[in-house]
């Protein structure tokens, strides 16, 4: 049996599990793109139309990408401030001990209080981003924070650990995986 172990912020796990939408189709960065452009894309012609000015249009623009900026700046800061206070209130800690662990039959995920375990079959995929591993589990996701390994080796054994007990066809949807156990 093999485990990591570590603290997890409340929240901190939702950025890795962005990532999934990228693994199904779009990714996070792509869709802000997309927008971005569609914002350009209308909001000059009509802003040109309506002022008589592509200069003007161009300015107007320029600065709702700023106000846009401005208030998800805003939204980010006041965000983990209202999680913390909402958890106080429920009489949660914002940071919980998460314990990850690898035995023969199952992948065992416990947060504090709650404990989830997965057979080795319903592990469809293991990928790495920046900070995290996620294990795709049927259509949920257990994460990893990369930080609760001591070291590189400590972290390729455990990986390399878990991938020993996926399915083949899970493996094949691995290739972040193998490609750092082969590092």
């Amino acid at each position: 049996m093999m485990e990591a172990t570590g603290l997890l912020s409340a929240g901190e796990s939702t950025t890795a599990m962005a990532y999934i939408k990228a693994r199904r189709g779009i990714s996070p960065r792509q869709m802000k793109a997309i927008l971005l452009v569609c914002m350009l894309a209308i909001g000059i012609p009509i802003g040109a139309w309506v002022s008589g000015s592509w200069l003007d249009a161009l300015v107007s623009v320029e600065f709702a990408f700023v106000g846009l900026g401005l208030g998800l700046l805003i939204i980010q800061r006041l965000a983990g401030t209202s999680l913390r206070k909402a958890l106080a209130e429920r009489g949660q800690a914002y940071e919980q001990v998460l314990t990850f662990r690898l035995t023969p039959e199952t992948l065992v995920y416990d947060l504090g209080d709650l404990t989830m375990a997965a057979r080795w079959p319903c592990v469809t995929d293991l990928y790495q981003t920046r900070k995290y591993w996620v294990f795709l589990v049927q259509s949920s996701a257990m994460v990893l924070p990369r930080r609760f390994f001591a070291t590189p080796e400590a972290e390729r054994d455990f990986i390399v650990a878990a991938m020993s007990r996926m399915t083949n066809a899970a493996l094949a949807r691995s290739p972040d995986a193998a490609r750092f156990v082969r590092r």
